[in-house]
C-alpha cells in the first residue's frame, strides 16, 4: 500500500505539469488572438517578422490653384495628374485612399475610398484648376483630419504642387504646426513638379481712377499690367470693354499696345469711359493670350447715379464773399469741368439751421467748423452715415473736440477715424508753414493728389491743424510734414464713411482752399462717398453679397453667374446692412441679381493677383523653407515610385499572429490527446479511474 501511494503521488505531479503546459499554451493562444485584433505594425524592413501584410492608407492632395494652369504645350496641372497616377500605382487594390484638390479651400474628389485604378483615373481626368490662390493653412488643416481617419498600419500623405514662391517661400507658423501633426502620424511627401518656365503677364488691378460716376459724364479707369517673368515682354496689348445692354454683350472701347515691360515691373494704363446709363455698369480689360490666361482679364462694376445732393453746413456764415466757412467748398463743388458738374446739387445752410434739415434728402453732408455739436445732432449724423451717407468734416477753432468725440458715435462705435484734439501750430525749429508730406497711400483720393507735380504739391502750405490720435478703423490718406500730423483721414462705419480734414475749409489755417488740389479732392470725395466702389469688388472664394436697395426681405430674385446660368434666390437682410443676395464666388466675372420689375444690381469678382507670380522653388529651397527633416521632398529628377517604396516601412502582423494562433491551437489539441492516451487504461482502482476520466475531460475542454 505504501508503494502504491508513492506511485499515485508521482503520477499526480506529472499530470499537474502536463496541465500547466496546456494552460500556458491556451493562454498564449488567447493572447495572440487579442494582440492580432490590435493590428500591430512592425516598422522595420528586415527580420523574421518582415513578411507581414503591408496595408497602406494614403491622402493625395493636388495643388489646383490657378498658377497650375500655366504652361505652353503642357500645363502644370497635367503634370501633377501624372504624378498622382504614379503615386497611386504603388497602392494595392482596396487600400483606403483620398484624393483632394487644394485651392482657397480643399475640395474632395474621393474620400477614404478603396483604391480602384479605373475609378481613380476617371476622377483625375475630370479634375480641373480652380481660379483661386492656394491657401496652405486651410488645406493642411484638412489633411490632418483626413490622415487621422485612416485606420491602416501605414499612413502616407502626398502634396503635389508647383512649389510657387509666393505660396511656399514663407509658410506661416500655423502651417508648420499642421505639418508637424501630419509627420507625427504619417509619412509626408512633398512632390514639386518640374519647372518649365515662369514667364507671365497679368492684369493685377483694374479699377475706377478718377472722374465723375454721374450720368452723362466721363470716368477714368486704370489697369495695372505686371510682368512676373524673367525676360522683358515687348509684345502685348490690352483691350477695354464695356457691356452694351442693347447688344447683350461686351463692346470693345479701346485697344492699347503695352510696349515693353521689364521683368518684375508693372505698367499702368488708363481708359476713359462715357457713362450714359444709370445703374450698374459692367466693364472689363483683357490682355492678349499668353501661357496663363486666367489672370489676363479683370472685371469692374460701377454704380452710375443720376445726381448727387450735398448739404454744406456753414460754421461761420457771412454775406461777404470769401468770408464764410463754406465759400470755397461750395465753389469747388460747383466747379464745372466739361460735364463733371452735371447732376450735382449743392445746398448751403447755417449751422444753427441744421436741426431742421431732413438728412435723408442728401447723399453727402459737409460740416465746416461747426460748433454746438449736441447729442441729438450726433445721433442724427451717426444714423445718416450708418445707412450709407457720406460725411465730410473740416476742423476749425469753433469746434469742441471733446463734444465731437463724445457724440459722434453709433451704438458706441466712434464715427471719426480717431480721437480729435485741439489745434496745434508748428513747434520751435519746424517750418512755420507745413507742406504736404510724402503720399504713400493707395486710396483713390491720394491717387488724385499724386496727379499733381511735386512743385504744385509743395505750394500747398498749412499754418495750423487739429491734432488727432488715429484709432482702429481709421486710415490716414494724406499727411503734413509736421510730426504725427495727418491732414485727411477716413473711417468706414456701417454702409457709409467719414472723411476728416484736420484743417479748415476756408483760408484761416492754410492756402489749401485756393490750391488746385482742393477742388480735385472734394470732387473726388463726392464720388468716393457715394459710389461705394469697394462694395462691388470681390475676390474668388471670398464671401460676397449683392446689395438690393428697395427690395423687401424674402423676395425672390434671379441670380445670373458669369457663365450665364440662372438660379432663384431669396433676398436676406443682415443686421446693420441693406437687403442683399448672398453669392458663392466660385469663378471670376460679373454676378448679376435681377428683380421682376427689370432693375438689377451687379458685383465684379476677380482672381487673387498674388497667384499670378508663377515663379517656383527648386527642391532644396523648398526643403529649407519647410524646415522639417522628416518631410520627404521628392525632386522632379528623382524616381518617385522608388522613393515611395524605399520609405514605405511597416508590416501589419495581424495575419501572421492569427496564423500562429491557429498552429498553436492545433498543437495544444494534439498534446492534450497525447497526454490523455499515455495514462494507463488498465487501472482497476475506482478512484484512479475516475481521476483519469476527469483529467481527460478537462484536457478536452
Amino acid at each position: 500500500m505504501e508503494l502504491l501511494r508513492k506511485a499515485l503521488v508521482i503520477r499526480s505531479g506529472q499530470v499537474r505539469l502536463e496541465d500547466y503546459l496546456l494552460l500556458f499554451l491556451r493562454c498564449l493562444l488567447l493572447a495572440l488572438v487579442a494582440f492580432a485584433l490590435l493590428r500591430p505594425t512592425l516598422h522595420t524592413s528586415g527580420g523574421i517578422l518582415s513578411n507581414g501584410q503591408q496595408r497602406v492608407g494614403a491622402v493625395v492632395a493636388i495643388d489646383a490653384s490657378y498658377s497650375m494652369d500655366h504652361g505652353n504645350l503642357a500645363k502644370r496641372f497635367e503634370e501633377a495628374g501624372a504624378k498622382a497616377r504614379e503615386i497611386l500605382s504603388t497602392i494595392r487594390v482596396g487600400d483606403p485612399t483620398t484624393v483632394m484638390l487644394m485651392g482657397n479651400r480643399p475640395r474632395m474628389i474621393l474620400r477614404a475610398t478603396g483604391y480602384d485604378e479605373h475609378r481613380f483615373n476617371e476622377a483625375l481626368e475630370q479634375a480641373t484648376v480652380s481660379p483661386e490662390r492656394l491657401n496652405i493653412d486651410r488645406c493642411l488643416a484638412e489633411m490632418v483630419e483626413l490622415v487621422s481617419e485612416l485606420k491602416t498600419p501605414i499612413r502616407e500623405c502626398y502634396v503635389i504642387t508647383d512649389a510657387q514662391v509666393a505660396d511656399w517661400a514663407s509658410i506661416s507658423d500655423e502651417a508648420r504646426a499642421r505639418i508637424r501633426q501630419i509627420t507625427g502620424i504619417a509619412n509626408l511627401f512633398i512632390v514639386p513638379i518640374a519647372d518649365k518656365g515662369s514667364e507671365n503677364l497679368a492684369v493685377t488691378r483694374f479699377e475706377y481712377a478718377s472722374g465723375s460716376l454721374r450720368q452723362s459724364s466721363m470716368a477714368r479707369f486704370s489697369a495695372e499690367i505686371h510682368n512676373y517673368g524673367h525676360h522683358p515682354q515687348p509684345d502685348g496689348s490690352a483691350t477695354f470693354y464695356m457691356y452694351d445692354p442693347v447688344a447683350a454683350d461686351y463692346q470693345a472701347i479701346k485697344r492699347q499696345a503695352l510696349g515693353t515691360i521689364d521683368p518684375g515691373k508693372a505698367k499702368v494704363i488708363s481708359f476713359f469711359a462715357p457713362l450714359d446709363t444709370i445703374g450698374s455698369q459692367r466693364l472689363k480689360v483683357s490682355l492678349s493670350p499668353d501661357d496663363l490666361n486666367l489672370d489676363n482679364t479683370r472685371h469692374a462694376v460701377v454704380d452710375v447715379r443720376p445726381g448727387i445732393k450735398v448739404l454744406c453746413v456753414d460754421g461761420d456764415p457771412s454775406a461777404e464773399p470769401g468770408k464764410s466757412e463754406v465759400f470755397f467748398a461750395v465753389r469747388a463743388l460747383r466747379l464745372r469741368q466739361g460735364a463733371s458738374g452735371a447732376g450735382l446739387d449743392v445746398t448751403s445752410t447755417p449751422w444753427d439751421d441744421l436741426p431742421a434739415e431732413d438728412f435723408s434728402q442728401y447723399d453727402v453732408i459737409l460740416l465746416a467748423n461747426v460748433p454746438g455739436m449736441d447729442e441729438a445732432m450726433g445721433k442724427s449724423l451717426a444714423s445718416f452715415v450708418y445707412r450709407g451717407g457720406g460725411l465730410i468734416v473740416f476742423s476749425g477753432d469753433q469746434i469742441d473736440p471733446e463734444a465731437y468725440n463724445r457724440v459722434l458715435q453709433y451704438e458706441g462705435e466712434p464715427l471719426l477715424p480717431g480721437v480729435l484734439q485741439g489745434p496745434g501750430e508748428a513747434r520751435p525749429g519746424e517750418d512755420p508753414a507745413w507742406r504736404l508730406g510724402p503720399i504713400t497711400s493707395d486710396h483713390v483720393l491720394a491717387r488724385a493728389a499724386k496727379t499733381l507735380s511735386q512743385a504744385e504739391l509743395d505750394s500747398a502750405r498749412f499754418s495750423r491743424s487739429s491734432g488727432i490720435r488715429v484709432q482702429d478703423g481709421g486710415r490716414t490718406i494724406l499727411s503734413l510734414t509736421g510730426r504725427d500730423r495727418p491732414l485727411l483721414l477716413e473711417k468706414i462705419t456701417g454702409r457709409g464713411s467719414v472723411l476728416l480734414f484736420t484743417t479748415t475749409a476756408d483760408r484761416a489755417w492754410s492756402n489749401f482752399p485756393i490750391h488746385p488740389m482742393y477742388p480735385m479732392i472734394l470732387q473726388q470725395a463726392l464720388t468716393h462717398l457715394t459710389s461705394h466702389i469697394d462694395a462691388y469688388q470681390f475676390r474668388v472664394g471670398d464671401p460676397a453679397a449683392i446689395a438690393m436697395n428697395g427690395v423687401k426681405a424674402e423676395s425672390r430674385v434671379q441670380l445670373v453667374d458669369p457663365r450665364g446660368r440662372e438660379s432663384t434666390v431669396k433676398v436676406a437682410i443682415r443686421e446693420g446692412s441693406a437687403p442683399a443676395v448672398p453669392v458663392e464666388t466660385e469663378m471670376p466675372g460679373i454676378y448679376r441679381a435681377e428683380v421682376a420689375e427689370g432693375s438689377a444690381s451687379s458685383i465684379a469678382v476677380n482672381i487673387h493677383p498674388a497667384e499670378a507670380d508663377v515663379k517656383v522653388m527648386l527642391a532644396p529651397a523648398l526643403e529649407r523653407a519647410i524646415g522639417f527633416e522628416d518631410v520627404h521632398v521628392v525632386a522632379p529628377t528623382d524616381a518617385l515610385t522608388t522613393v515611395i517604396k524605399h520609405n514605405r516601412i511597416g508590416k501589419e502582423l495581424s495575419r501572421l499572429l492569427l496564423i500562429l494562433a491557429v498552429l498553436l491551437f492545433l498543437a495544444q489539441s494534439w498534446l492534450a490527446r497525447y497526454f490523455t492516451r499515455r495514462m494507463r487504461v488498465g487501472e482497476t482502482d475506482v478512484t484512479e479511474s475516475m481521476r483519469r476520466k476527469t483529467v481527460a475531460a478537462g484536457r478536452k475542454a
